[in-house]
Protein backbone atom coordinates (compact mmCIF):
# COMPACT_ATOMS: atom_id res chain seq x y z
CA UNK A 1 0.00 0.00 0.00
CA UNK A 2 3.12 2.38 0.50
CA UNK A 3 3.75 2.27 -3.26
CA UNK A 4 0.31 3.90 -4.43
CA UNK A 5 0.42 6.56 -1.48
CA UNK A 6 3.89 7.39 -2.33
CA UNK A 7 2.81 7.66 -6.06
CA UNK A 8 0.13 9.97 -5.16
CA UNK A 9 2.51 12.20 -3.41
CA UNK A 10 4.75 12.31 -6.31
CA UNK A 11 1.77 13.36 -8.80
CA UNK A 12 0.22 15.72 -6.08
CA UNK A 13 3.86 17.40 -5.42
CA UNK A 14 5.61 17.53 -9.11
CA UNK A 15 8.00 14.70 -8.31
CA UNK A 16 9.83 12.24 -10.34
CA UNK A 17 7.21 10.38 -12.33
CA UNK A 18 4.65 13.00 -11.14
CA UNK A 19 3.05 15.83 -12.37
CA UNK A 20 4.10 18.23 -15.41
CA UNK A 21 5.36 21.27 -15.14
CA UNK A 22 2.74 23.82 -14.51
CA UNK A 23 0.52 21.43 -13.59
CA UNK A 24 -2.86 22.64 -12.15
CA UNK A 25 -1.85 21.72 -8.53
CA UNK A 26 0.85 24.37 -9.23
CA UNK A 27 -1.75 27.00 -10.31
CA UNK A 28 -4.16 25.94 -6.84
CA UNK A 29 -1.10 26.82 -4.79
CA UNK A 30 -0.25 30.38 -6.64
CA UNK A 31 -3.84 31.26 -6.47
CA UNK A 32 -4.90 30.39 -2.60
CA UNK A 33 -1.50 32.16 -1.95
CA UNK A 34 -2.58 35.08 -3.65
CA UNK A 35 -6.21 34.80 -2.13
CA UNK A 36 -4.99 34.04 1.05
CA UNK A 37 -5.84 36.68 3.85
CA UNK A 38 -3.25 38.41 5.85
CA UNK A 39 -3.05 36.84 8.90
CA UNK A 40 -2.59 33.75 6.97
CA UNK A 41 0.07 35.36 5.03
CA UNK A 42 -1.14 36.10 1.84
CA UNK A 43 -0.49 39.36 0.44
CA UNK A 44 -3.51 40.46 -1.34
CA UNK A 45 -3.12 43.78 -0.47
CA UNK A 46 0.17 44.15 -2.35
CA UNK A 47 -0.81 42.31 -4.85
CA UNK A 48 -3.19 44.32 -5.35
CA UNK A 49 -1.15 47.75 -4.95
CA UNK A 50 1.19 46.00 -7.57
CA UNK A 51 -1.79 45.58 -10.01
CA UNK A 52 -3.21 49.12 -10.03
CA UNK A 53 0.22 50.04 -10.48
CA UNK A 54 1.07 48.60 -13.54
CA UNK A 55 -2.54 49.00 -14.55
CA UNK A 56 -2.53 53.00 -14.23
CA UNK A 57 1.42 52.66 -15.99
CA UNK A 58 0.01 50.48 -18.87
CA UNK A 59 -2.86 52.86 -19.09
CA UNK A 60 -0.17 56.04 -19.44
CA UNK A 61 1.91 54.37 -21.89
CA UNK A 62 -0.78 53.93 -23.93
CA UNK A 63 -2.53 57.02 -23.89
CA UNK A 64 0.42 59.22 -24.34
CA UNK A 65 1.84 57.55 -27.13
CA UNK A 66 -1.78 57.31 -28.64
CA UNK A 67 -1.42 61.08 -28.30
CA UNK A 68 1.76 61.43 -29.74
CA UNK A 69 1.18 59.34 -32.10
CA UNK A 70 -1.94 61.71 -33.22
CA UNK A 71 0.09 64.85 -33.18
CA UNK A 72 2.38 63.03 -35.55
CA UNK A 73 -0.14 61.90 -37.96
CA UNK A 74 -1.92 65.17 -37.83
CA UNK A 75 0.79 66.71 -38.56
CA UNK A 76 2.15 65.28 -41.04
CA UNK A 77 -1.55 65.31 -42.56
CA UNK A 78 -1.12 68.84 -42.77
CA UNK A 79 2.33 69.41 -43.87
CA UNK A 80 2.15 66.51 -46.41
CA UNK A 81 -0.95 67.12 -47.73
CA UNK A 82 0.18 70.23 -48.64
CA UNK A 83 3.95 69.57 -49.59
CA UNK A 84 5.33 66.83 -51.71
CA UNK A 85 6.47 64.11 -51.05
CA UNK A 86 9.90 64.02 -53.49
CA UNK A 87 11.55 66.67 -55.18
CA UNK A 88 13.25 66.18 -58.65
CA UNK A 89 15.32 69.23 -59.23
CA UNK A 90 15.15 69.08 -63.25
CA UNK A 91 16.96 72.74 -63.84
CA UNK A 92 19.70 70.84 -65.57
CA UNK A 93 17.48 68.74 -67.12
CA UNK A 94 16.18 69.30 -70.99
CA UNK A 95 13.25 71.29 -71.25
CA UNK A 96 11.81 68.41 -74.15
CA UNK A 97 12.61 65.85 -71.57
CA UNK A 98 10.26 67.22 -68.68
CA UNK A 99 6.68 65.83 -69.77
CA UNK A 100 8.25 62.24 -70.62
CA UNK A 101 9.97 62.51 -67.44
CA UNK A 102 6.54 62.96 -65.28
CA UNK A 103 4.80 60.43 -67.20
CA UNK A 104 7.36 57.88 -66.51
CA UNK A 105 7.15 59.33 -62.72
CA UNK A 106 3.32 58.85 -62.95
CA UNK A 107 3.62 55.26 -64.24
CA UNK A 108 5.38 54.02 -61.29
CA UNK A 109 3.20 51.67 -58.35
CA UNK A 110 2.78 54.10 -55.61
CA UNK A 111 2.96 57.65 -57.53
CA UNK A 112 0.15 59.46 -56.47
CA UNK A 113 0.98 62.16 -58.88
CA UNK A 114 3.82 63.79 -60.60
CA UNK A 115 3.93 68.14 -61.17
CA UNK A 116 5.81 70.02 -62.84
CA UNK A 117 6.61 73.51 -61.49
CA UNK A 118 8.35 76.65 -61.34
CA UNK A 119 9.20 78.51 -58.07
CA UNK A 120 10.44 82.15 -57.56
CA UNK A 121 10.69 84.75 -54.86
CA UNK A 122 9.00 87.69 -55.58
CA UNK A 123 8.36 90.86 -53.31
CA UNK A 124 4.55 91.29 -53.09
CA UNK A 125 2.88 95.09 -52.65
CA UNK A 126 -0.38 95.88 -51.86
CA UNK A 127 -1.95 99.18 -51.08
CA UNK A 128 -1.90 98.75 -47.90
CA UNK A 129 1.16 96.85 -47.45
CA UNK A 130 4.31 94.56 -48.75
CA UNK A 131 6.01 91.29 -48.14
CA UNK A 132 8.50 89.03 -49.24
CA UNK A 133 7.45 85.78 -50.71
CA UNK A 134 8.15 82.88 -52.27
CA UNK A 135 5.51 81.80 -55.81
CA UNK A 136 4.99 78.55 -57.24
CA UNK A 137 4.08 77.90 -60.79
CA UNK A 138 1.88 75.12 -60.79
CA UNK A 139 -1.05 73.90 -63.20
CA UNK A 140 -4.41 74.46 -62.59
CA UNK A 141 -5.31 71.09 -62.53
CA UNK A 142 -2.41 70.13 -60.19
CA UNK A 143 -3.51 72.84 -57.53
CA UNK A 144 -7.44 71.62 -57.49
CA UNK A 145 -5.64 67.58 -56.73
CA UNK A 146 -3.88 68.69 -53.73
CA UNK A 147 -4.95 66.91 -50.82
CA UNK A 148 -5.47 69.89 -48.05
CA UNK A 149 -8.41 70.86 -50.90
CA UNK A 150 -9.66 67.90 -51.73
CA UNK A 151 -9.78 66.48 -48.46
CA UNK A 152 -11.67 70.11 -46.89
CA UNK A 153 -15.31 69.65 -45.10
CA UNK A 154 -17.18 72.43 -44.00
CA UNK A 155 -15.73 71.89 -40.38
CA UNK A 156 -12.17 71.38 -41.67
CA UNK A 157 -9.50 74.30 -40.79
CA UNK A 158 -7.54 74.12 -43.66
CA UNK A 159 -8.34 74.48 -47.73
CA UNK A 160 -9.63 77.28 -49.48
CA UNK A 161 -10.80 80.27 -47.23
CA UNK A 162 -11.81 82.15 -49.22
CA UNK A 163 -12.84 82.67 -53.15
CA UNK A 164 -12.20 79.74 -55.04
CA UNK A 165 -10.24 78.12 -58.62
CA UNK A 166 -12.38 78.77 -61.17
CA UNK A 167 -10.37 82.05 -62.66
CA UNK A 168 -7.01 80.40 -62.04
CA UNK A 169 -5.20 79.57 -65.05
CA UNK A 170 -8.22 81.24 -67.13
CA UNK A 171 -6.77 83.91 -69.98
CA UNK A 172 -3.71 84.32 -72.04
CA UNK A 173 -0.72 82.63 -70.84
CA UNK A 174 -2.55 81.35 -67.54
CA UNK A 175 -4.21 84.60 -66.96
CA UNK A 176 -3.86 87.32 -63.96
CA UNK A 177 -5.16 85.32 -61.20
CA UNK A 178 -3.14 84.04 -58.24
CA UNK A 179 -3.74 81.84 -54.83
CA UNK A 180 -2.31 83.36 -51.39
CA UNK A 181 -1.99 81.83 -48.17
CA UNK A 182 -3.83 83.25 -45.27
CA UNK A 183 -0.60 84.75 -43.77
CA UNK A 184 0.55 86.40 -46.41
CA UNK A 185 -3.18 87.88 -47.20
CA UNK A 186 -3.70 88.63 -43.62
CA UNK A 187 0.36 91.19 -43.71
CA UNK A 188 -0.50 92.49 -47.23
CA UNK A 189 -4.28 93.43 -46.18
CA UNK A 190 -5.79 92.17 -49.11
CA UNK A 191 -8.96 89.77 -49.66
CA UNK A 192 -10.40 87.92 -52.48
CA UNK A 193 -10.58 90.11 -55.84
CA UNK A 194 -7.74 93.00 -54.72
CA UNK A 195 -4.73 93.60 -56.54
CA UNK A 196 -1.57 92.92 -55.39
CA UNK A 197 2.11 93.90 -57.63
CA UNK A 198 4.49 90.91 -57.89
CA UNK A 199 8.04 92.23 -58.68
CA UNK A 200 10.94 89.75 -59.01
CA UNK A 201 14.19 89.54 -56.92
CA UNK A 202 16.46 88.79 -59.67
CA UNK A 203 16.64 90.98 -62.89
CA UNK A 204 15.43 89.93 -66.54
CA UNK A 205 17.36 90.59 -69.44
CA UNK A 206 15.18 92.71 -71.93
CA UNK A 207 16.06 95.06 -75.04
CA UNK A 208 16.21 98.23 -72.57
CA UNK A 209 18.64 96.10 -70.43
CA UNK A 210 18.06 93.66 -67.28
CA UNK A 211 15.41 94.91 -65.15
CA UNK A 212 13.01 93.59 -62.32
CA UNK A 213 10.18 92.06 -63.87
CA UNK A 214 6.73 93.41 -62.07
CA UNK A 215 3.06 92.78 -62.71
CA UNK A 216 -0.36 93.04 -61.10
CA UNK A 217 -2.31 90.60 -60.13
CA UNK A 218 -5.43 89.80 -58.63
CA UNK A 219 -6.46 87.18 -56.23
CA UNK A 220 -8.91 84.11 -56.38
CA UNK A 221 -8.58 82.66 -53.74
CA UNK A 222 -6.96 82.12 -50.08
CA UNK A 223 -5.79 79.16 -48.92
CA UNK A 224 -5.42 77.68 -45.85
CA UNK A 225 -2.47 74.98 -45.46
CA UNK A 226 -2.37 74.43 -41.41
CA UNK A 227 1.55 75.26 -41.05
CA UNK A 228 2.08 79.14 -40.28
CA UNK A 229 5.73 78.91 -42.21
CA UNK A 230 3.59 77.61 -45.54
CA UNK A 231 0.85 80.10 -44.69
CA UNK A 232 2.67 83.29 -44.14
CA UNK A 233 5.14 82.79 -47.03
CA UNK A 234 3.59 80.84 -50.34
CA UNK A 235 1.36 82.14 -52.95
CA UNK A 236 0.32 80.63 -56.52
CA UNK A 237 0.56 81.61 -60.22
CA UNK A 238 -1.01 79.00 -63.08
CA UNK A 239 2.36 77.71 -64.67
CA UNK A 240 2.33 78.84 -68.02
CA UNK A 241 2.03 82.79 -66.38
CA UNK A 242 4.68 81.62 -63.98
CA UNK A 243 7.14 80.73 -66.81
CA UNK A 244 6.51 84.02 -67.95
CA UNK A 245 7.10 86.03 -65.64
CA UNK A 246 10.49 84.51 -64.38
CA UNK A 247 11.71 83.63 -68.01
CA UNK A 248 11.18 80.48 -67.76
CA UNK A 249 10.76 79.44 -71.34
CA UNK A 250 9.66 75.81 -71.93
CA UNK A 251 11.69 74.92 -68.65
CA UNK A 252 10.46 73.74 -65.40
CA UNK A 253 12.28 74.16 -62.18
CA UNK A 254 11.38 71.04 -60.35
CA UNK A 255 8.90 68.58 -60.27
CA UNK A 256 6.97 67.53 -57.18
CA UNK A 257 5.97 63.92 -56.37
CA UNK A 258 3.31 62.96 -53.95
CA UNK A 259 2.95 59.57 -52.66
CA UNK A 260 0.08 57.05 -51.59
CA UNK A 261 2.22 56.37 -48.76
CA UNK A 262 4.40 59.01 -47.92
CA UNK A 263 5.97 57.42 -45.40
CA UNK A 264 7.82 55.09 -47.94
CA UNK A 265 9.13 58.22 -49.34
CA UNK A 266 12.98 56.84 -49.08
CA UNK A 267 12.06 54.30 -50.90
CA UNK A 268 11.19 56.20 -54.05
CA UNK A 269 14.37 58.33 -54.23
CA UNK A 270 16.51 55.18 -56.04
CA UNK A 271 13.96 55.02 -58.76
CA UNK A 272 13.01 57.80 -59.59
CA UNK A 273 16.72 59.30 -59.61
CA UNK A 274 16.86 56.39 -62.25
CA UNK A 275 14.43 57.63 -64.02
CA UNK A 276 15.47 61.32 -63.92
CA UNK A 277 19.12 60.97 -64.60
CA UNK A 278 22.33 61.71 -63.18
CA UNK A 279 21.74 65.95 -64.29
CA UNK A 280 19.20 65.93 -61.51
CA UNK A 281 19.12 66.05 -57.70
CA UNK A 282 16.45 64.13 -56.53
CA UNK A 283 15.53 64.24 -52.58
CA UNK A 284 12.56 63.49 -49.96
CA UNK A 285 10.66 65.98 -47.79
CA UNK A 286 12.99 64.73 -44.78
CA UNK A 287 16.19 66.13 -46.28
CA UNK A 288 14.60 69.32 -46.13
CA UNK A 289 14.53 69.47 -42.71
CA UNK A 290 16.27 66.84 -41.39
CA UNK A 291 16.60 68.09 -37.43
CA UNK A 292 13.03 68.53 -37.25
CA UNK A 293 11.94 65.02 -38.31
CA UNK A 294 14.85 63.36 -36.46
CA UNK A 295 13.68 65.45 -33.60
CA UNK A 296 9.97 63.83 -33.66
CA UNK A 297 11.35 60.43 -33.86
CA UNK A 298 13.90 61.24 -31.09
CA UNK A 299 10.83 62.43 -28.74
CA UNK A 300 8.73 59.46 -29.70
CA UNK A 301 12.16 56.56 -28.60
CA UNK A 302 12.60 58.52 -25.88
CA UNK A 303 9.29 59.32 -24.22
CA UNK A 304 8.28 55.28 -25.05
CA UNK A 305 11.63 54.47 -22.97
CA UNK A 306 10.39 56.84 -20.02
CA UNK A 307 6.75 54.97 -20.00
CA UNK A 308 8.69 51.65 -19.92
CA UNK A 309 10.73 52.70 -17.38
CA UNK A 310 7.48 53.80 -15.16
CA UNK A 311 6.06 50.71 -15.92
CA UNK A 312 9.33 48.81 -14.53
CA UNK A 313 9.18 50.42 -11.68
CA UNK A 314 5.59 50.00 -11.01
CA UNK A 315 6.39 46.11 -11.70
CA UNK A 316 9.47 46.54 -8.56
CA UNK A 317 6.15 46.10 -6.34
CA UNK A 318 5.52 42.66 -7.11
CA UNK A 319 9.34 41.56 -5.67
CA UNK A 320 8.00 43.35 -2.31
CA UNK A 321 4.60 41.10 -1.81
CA UNK A 322 6.50 37.92 -3.11
CA UNK A 323 9.32 38.49 -0.69
CA UNK A 324 6.71 39.10 2.56
CA UNK A 325 4.89 35.48 0.91
CA UNK A 326 7.83 33.73 0.49
CA UNK A 327 9.04 34.25 4.28
CA UNK A 328 5.65 33.66 5.78
CA UNK A 329 5.25 30.68 3.19
CA UNK A 330 8.33 29.38 4.46
CA UNK A 331 6.84 26.35 6.43
CA UNK A 332 4.71 25.56 3.67
CA UNK A 333 7.25 25.40 1.26
CA UNK A 334 9.36 22.80 3.66
CA UNK A 335 6.44 20.82 3.99
CA UNK A 336 6.40 20.68 0.24
CA UNK A 337 9.82 20.29 -0.28
CA UNK A 338 9.84 17.00 2.50
CA UNK A 339 6.48 15.72 0.41
CA UNK A 340 8.56 15.67 -2.43
CA UNK A 341 8.31 18.64 -4.43
CA UNK A 342 11.25 20.05 -6.42
CA UNK A 343 12.57 23.09 -6.09
CA UNK A 344 11.57 23.68 -10.15
CA UNK A 345 7.96 23.07 -9.30
CA UNK A 346 8.44 25.67 -6.02
CA UNK A 347 9.68 28.07 -8.21
CA UNK A 348 6.86 27.80 -11.22
CA UNK A 349 4.61 28.67 -8.01
CA UNK A 350 6.10 31.90 -7.35
CA UNK A 351 6.40 32.55 -10.97
CA UNK A 352 3.18 32.08 -11.71
CA UNK A 353 1.88 34.45 -8.30
CA UNK A 354 3.95 37.26 -9.89
CA UNK A 355 2.50 36.49 -13.46
CA UNK A 356 -0.65 36.88 -12.60
CA UNK A 357 -0.24 40.01 -11.29
CA UNK A 358 1.79 41.33 -14.07
CA UNK A 359 -0.45 39.89 -17.08
CA UNK A 360 -3.22 41.10 -15.17
CA UNK A 361 -2.42 44.62 -14.59
CA UNK A 362 -0.97 44.53 -18.27
CA UNK A 363 -4.43 43.14 -19.72
CA UNK A 364 -6.62 45.80 -17.51
CA UNK A 365 -3.87 48.19 -18.74
CA UNK A 366 -4.24 48.03 -22.34
CA UNK A 367 -8.45 47.42 -22.14
CA UNK A 368 -8.47 51.01 -20.72
CA UNK A 369 -6.25 52.66 -22.45
CA UNK A 370 -7.76 51.50 -25.38
CA UNK A 371 -11.31 52.82 -23.53
CA UNK A 372 -9.30 55.79 -23.27
CA UNK A 373 -8.09 56.49 -26.78
CA UNK A 374 -11.56 55.67 -27.80
CA UNK A 375 -13.55 57.50 -26.23
CA UNK A 376 -10.93 61.06 -25.64
CA UNK A 377 -13.68 63.24 -27.55
CA UNK A 378 -16.05 62.62 -24.32
CA UNK A 379 -13.79 62.71 -22.13
CA UNK A 380 -12.34 66.00 -23.11
CA UNK A 381 -15.71 67.23 -22.77
CA UNK A 382 -16.26 65.92 -19.73
CA UNK A 383 -12.90 67.83 -18.21
CA UNK A 384 -14.14 70.94 -19.85
CA UNK A 385 -17.56 70.71 -18.50
CA UNK A 386 -16.25 69.78 -15.08
CA UNK A 387 -13.75 72.44 -14.86
CA UNK A 388 -15.59 75.44 -16.72
CA UNK A 389 -12.90 76.31 -18.87
CA UNK A 390 -11.58 75.13 -22.44
CA UNK A 391 -8.72 73.09 -22.13
CA UNK A 392 -7.79 72.67 -25.55
CA UNK A 393 -8.30 75.95 -27.58
CA UNK A 394 -8.92 74.94 -31.32
CA UNK A 395 -7.30 78.76 -32.57
CA UNK A 396 -4.20 77.48 -30.88
CA UNK A 397 -3.90 73.95 -32.04
CA UNK A 398 -5.58 74.17 -35.52
CA UNK A 399 -7.43 71.28 -34.30
CA UNK A 400 -10.81 70.89 -32.47
CA UNK A 401 -10.43 67.51 -30.73
CA UNK A 402 -6.70 66.09 -29.32
CA UNK A 403 -5.76 63.83 -31.52
CA UNK A 404 -5.06 60.71 -30.25
CA UNK A 405 -3.97 57.55 -32.85
CA UNK A 406 -4.06 53.73 -31.57
CA UNK A 407 -0.73 51.69 -32.89
CA UNK A 408 -1.94 48.16 -32.69
CA UNK A 409 1.58 47.28 -32.60
CA UNK A 410 2.91 49.56 -29.50
CA UNK A 411 0.26 47.63 -27.98
CA UNK A 412 1.57 44.44 -28.46
CA UNK A 413 4.99 45.54 -27.90
CA UNK A 414 3.68 46.72 -24.36
CA UNK A 415 1.88 43.83 -23.59
CA UNK A 416 4.75 42.01 -24.05
CA UNK A 417 7.07 44.15 -22.03
CA UNK A 418 4.46 44.37 -19.16
CA UNK A 419 4.60 40.34 -18.83
CA UNK A 420 8.33 39.58 -19.37
CA UNK A 421 9.10 42.93 -16.73
CA UNK A 422 6.63 40.78 -14.58
CA UNK A 423 8.20 37.78 -14.48
CA UNK A 424 12.38 39.15 -14.80
CA UNK A 425 10.84 40.98 -11.28
CA UNK A 426 9.07 37.57 -9.93
CA UNK A 427 12.67 35.73 -10.23
CA UNK A 428 14.84 36.52 -7.39
CA UNK A 429 11.91 35.59 -4.45
CA UNK A 430 11.14 32.64 -6.72
CA UNK A 431 14.78 31.65 -6.50
CA UNK A 432 14.87 32.11 -2.76
CA UNK A 433 11.99 29.92 -2.30
CA UNK A 434 12.77 27.27 -4.71
CA UNK A 435 16.16 27.47 -3.20
CA UNK A 436 14.85 27.24 0.91
CA UNK A 437 16.20 24.16 2.94
CA UNK A 438 13.35 22.45 4.48
CA UNK A 439 15.63 21.42 7.63
CA UNK A 440 16.16 24.92 8.60
CA UNK A 441 12.83 25.76 8.09
CA UNK A 442 11.38 23.10 10.19
CA UNK A 443 14.00 23.41 12.58
CA UNK A 444 12.18 26.10 15.03
CA UNK A 445 8.43 24.75 14.44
Amino acid sequence: MAEPAQADTAAQTGGPGGAHPFSPYEFMLAFRYLRAKRKHGGVALIASISFAGITLAVLGLIAVMSIMNGFRAELFNQLLGFQPHVYVDTRQVEAGRIEDLVREIEALPGIHSADPVVQGQVMATSDRSETFLQVLGISPEDLGQLDVITNQTPTSSTGLMFGDLTEFGVGNHGGDTIVLGTGVARRLGVNVGDRVTFTTARAAPTVFGARPQQKAYYVGAILAAGVSTIDDSLAFMPLEQGRLFFVRGEETDMIHIRLDNPELATAFLEPVRNLAGYNASVYDYTQLNPAFFNALQFERTAMRLILAIVVAIAAMNIISGLVMLVKNKSRDIAILRTMGATRAAVLRVFLIVGAAIGLSGTLAGIILGILFVVNIGPIQDFITWVTGAQVWDPSVYYLYRIPAKLDWGEVGFISIFGLVVSLLVTLPPALRASGLDPVEALRYE
